[in-house]
């Protein structure tokens, strides 16, 4: 399957991606409210989180989750919330302050043992398992929980993953009050190298501050017309060999990440591959909200599973 465009607002990907190279640290304006732009996920635990806040704040970071059942917004397959966990009150993950340049980070979180499992352990089949909803809510505050901002995180309306043949999976979904918001499906890690190897993962965003949108609209994938974006779309394959194994997850996995200033979240779900594979990994995968902030190393793209 031939790899898709990706998209930032309405500015040409060729623009973004020199401007990227030519400055890997760019200066922005800061928000009140701190934002996520970055974070990793190691082993299906949240591991890393970097973002933006007044400079010299204290920054606390805090988290609640849900579960769901993959669907859409048709009454065919209804996306159907799940309980909250913690009865939904948030727990805090650490807290730290923004430098001089008001770049704030929380690393290793895996292990000091005060993390969040972000993704599903397998596929739900229609059940509540399934799906994963976390919302990640930095706050700033003047000193520990001292005169501190509120959090909003944006708003899912729904995810759906499904495969439209035997062999082709996609993820559609729905998003509101987001600045930016991504969707991806995957089936492995990162594609090989090759120009002939199959496509593993796809993705699309959009960035609603950009010209042509409006700040917080909704944001909707679908295939076909009707949407914001077009669905993201992989071929569910296994290529290992006799004498080399392609590390395939053991299930598809559907994904939206979406950030505003003063919270984000991820939701992904896992459904059946229908096909057995040669070797299963765990899934590891950085997420960006955005691609011009401090992206140094990392690949310019929303989702770098790896």
């Amino acid at each position: 399957m031939a790899k898709r465009s990706l998209w930032l607002g309405a500015v040409p990907v060729a623009a973004v991606l020199i401007a990227l190279m030519l400055r890997a640290v760019t200066v922005h304006s800061v928000n009140a409210q701190p934002l996520i732009y970055r974070a990793t996920a190691s082993v299906n635990d949240l591991d890393m989180v970097e973002g933006l806040a007044p400079p010299g704040r204290v920054v606390e970071l805090w988290a609640r989750q849900r579960n769901f059942i993959e669907g859409s917004d048709d009454a065919a397959d209804p996306f159907t919330w799940c309980g909250w966990k913690n009865k939904g009150k948030a727990i805090r993950l650490a807290i730290t302050q923004a430098d001089a340049g008001g770049m704030w980070r929380l690393t290793d979180l895996r292990r000091s043992g005060n993390t969040i499992m972000i993704f599903p352990p397998g596929p739900g089949a229609d059940r509540c398992r399934g799906g994963v909803y976390t919302e990640l809510l930095p706050r700033v505050c003047d000193a520990e929980g001292v005169n501190c901002t509120s959090w909003k995180a944006p708003q899912l309306n729904w995810l759906n993953v499904r495969k439209t043949t035997p062999i082709v999976a996609v993820v559609t979904g729905s998003v509101d009050d987001a600045e930016q918001a991504s969707a991806a499906v995957a089936d492995g890690p990162n594609d090989g190298p090759e120009p002939s190897d199959v496509v593993d993962v796809d993705e699309n965003g959009v960035d609603t501050t950009a010209p042509g949108y409006s700040v917080g609209q909704r944001v909707t994938w679908r295939c076909g017309r009707g949407g914001t974006s077009v669905c993201p779309s992989i071929t569910v394959h296994d290529a290992s060999t006799a004498v080399q194994a392609d590390p395939e997850y053991p299930f598809v996995l559907g994904t939206i990440q979406a950030h505003r200033a003063g919270g984000s979240f991820v939701a992904a779900a896992a459904i059946n591959r229908g096909q057995p594979i040669g070797f299963a990994v765990n899934v590891n995968v950085r997420f960006r909200g955005r691609l011009d902030v401090n992206l140094g190393c990392d690949r310019p793209r929303f989702f770098d599973f790896f």
